[in-house]
């Protein structure tokens, strides 16, 4: 048996889209696969959760999931393209309140809750490095990126690099990748003609 799915079952898993050249492991769990979309050359490795209730999980196309990602989509998830999520990174779109105002768990009713449910954007060609933890409704700009055992729980400016427990600005990131990726682009348009 081969490590990714082959094409047809990737399609008979019922997922919202699928693109072409996507690599899922098999050991990848897909909670809700109708509410996960997938764009093209994408691959997801072993051990990976996406969590897809509610609003669901938009994953673009040139994006890597590295082992162990785990994804919790309840408010929503976007990952655009050329984006890369290092292993065992916890991304978060829904949070329990844990001051002790409040109880917590989803096995109590709302009443007795507060969540913190809001979507979680992360632009194109952002870096999540390993270890990392998203917090609901952080949006990472575009080319923005994020150290290893970063808690991010702010927006990460475009073109910026974060790190820490809380994550705060180190330096900045260079623009050269936009050029790097319009030379990929032009030669896979070339190789598909």
């Amino acid at each position: 048996m081969d490590r990714y799915y082959h094409e047809g079952e990737l399609r008979a898993l019922g997922l919202t889209s699928v693109g072409y050249d996507v690599q899922v492991d098999r050991t990848a769990i897909l909670v809700n696969p109708a509410g996960i979309s997938i764009g093209n050359q994408t691959r997801i490795d072993a051990f990976c959760l996406i969590s897809a209730v509610g609003p669901g999980v938009t994953i673009g196309s040139h994006v890597h999931l590295s082992a162990g990602v785990y994804i919790f989509g309840g408010a929503g998830v976007w990952i655009e393209d050329f984006v890369s999520v290092s292993a065992r990174c916890l991304i978060y779109s829904v949070n329990d309140d844990y001051s002790g105002e409040h109880l917590v768990g989803p096995t109590l009713p709302a009443e007795f809750r507060d969540v913190d449910a809001r979507t979680v954007r992360i632009g194109r060609h952002a870096v999540v490095g390993a270890g990392s933890v998203v917090l609901p409704g952080v949006t990472f700009g575009e080319g923005s990126a994020c150290g290893s055992l970063s808690l991010v729980k702010q927006d990460v400016t475009a073109f910026t690099i974060v790190a820490g427990a809380p994550a705060r600005v180190v330096k900045g990131r260079s623009r050269r990748l936009l050029e790097l990726e319009a030379q990929y682009l032009r030669g896979q348009n070339g190789a598909r003609a």
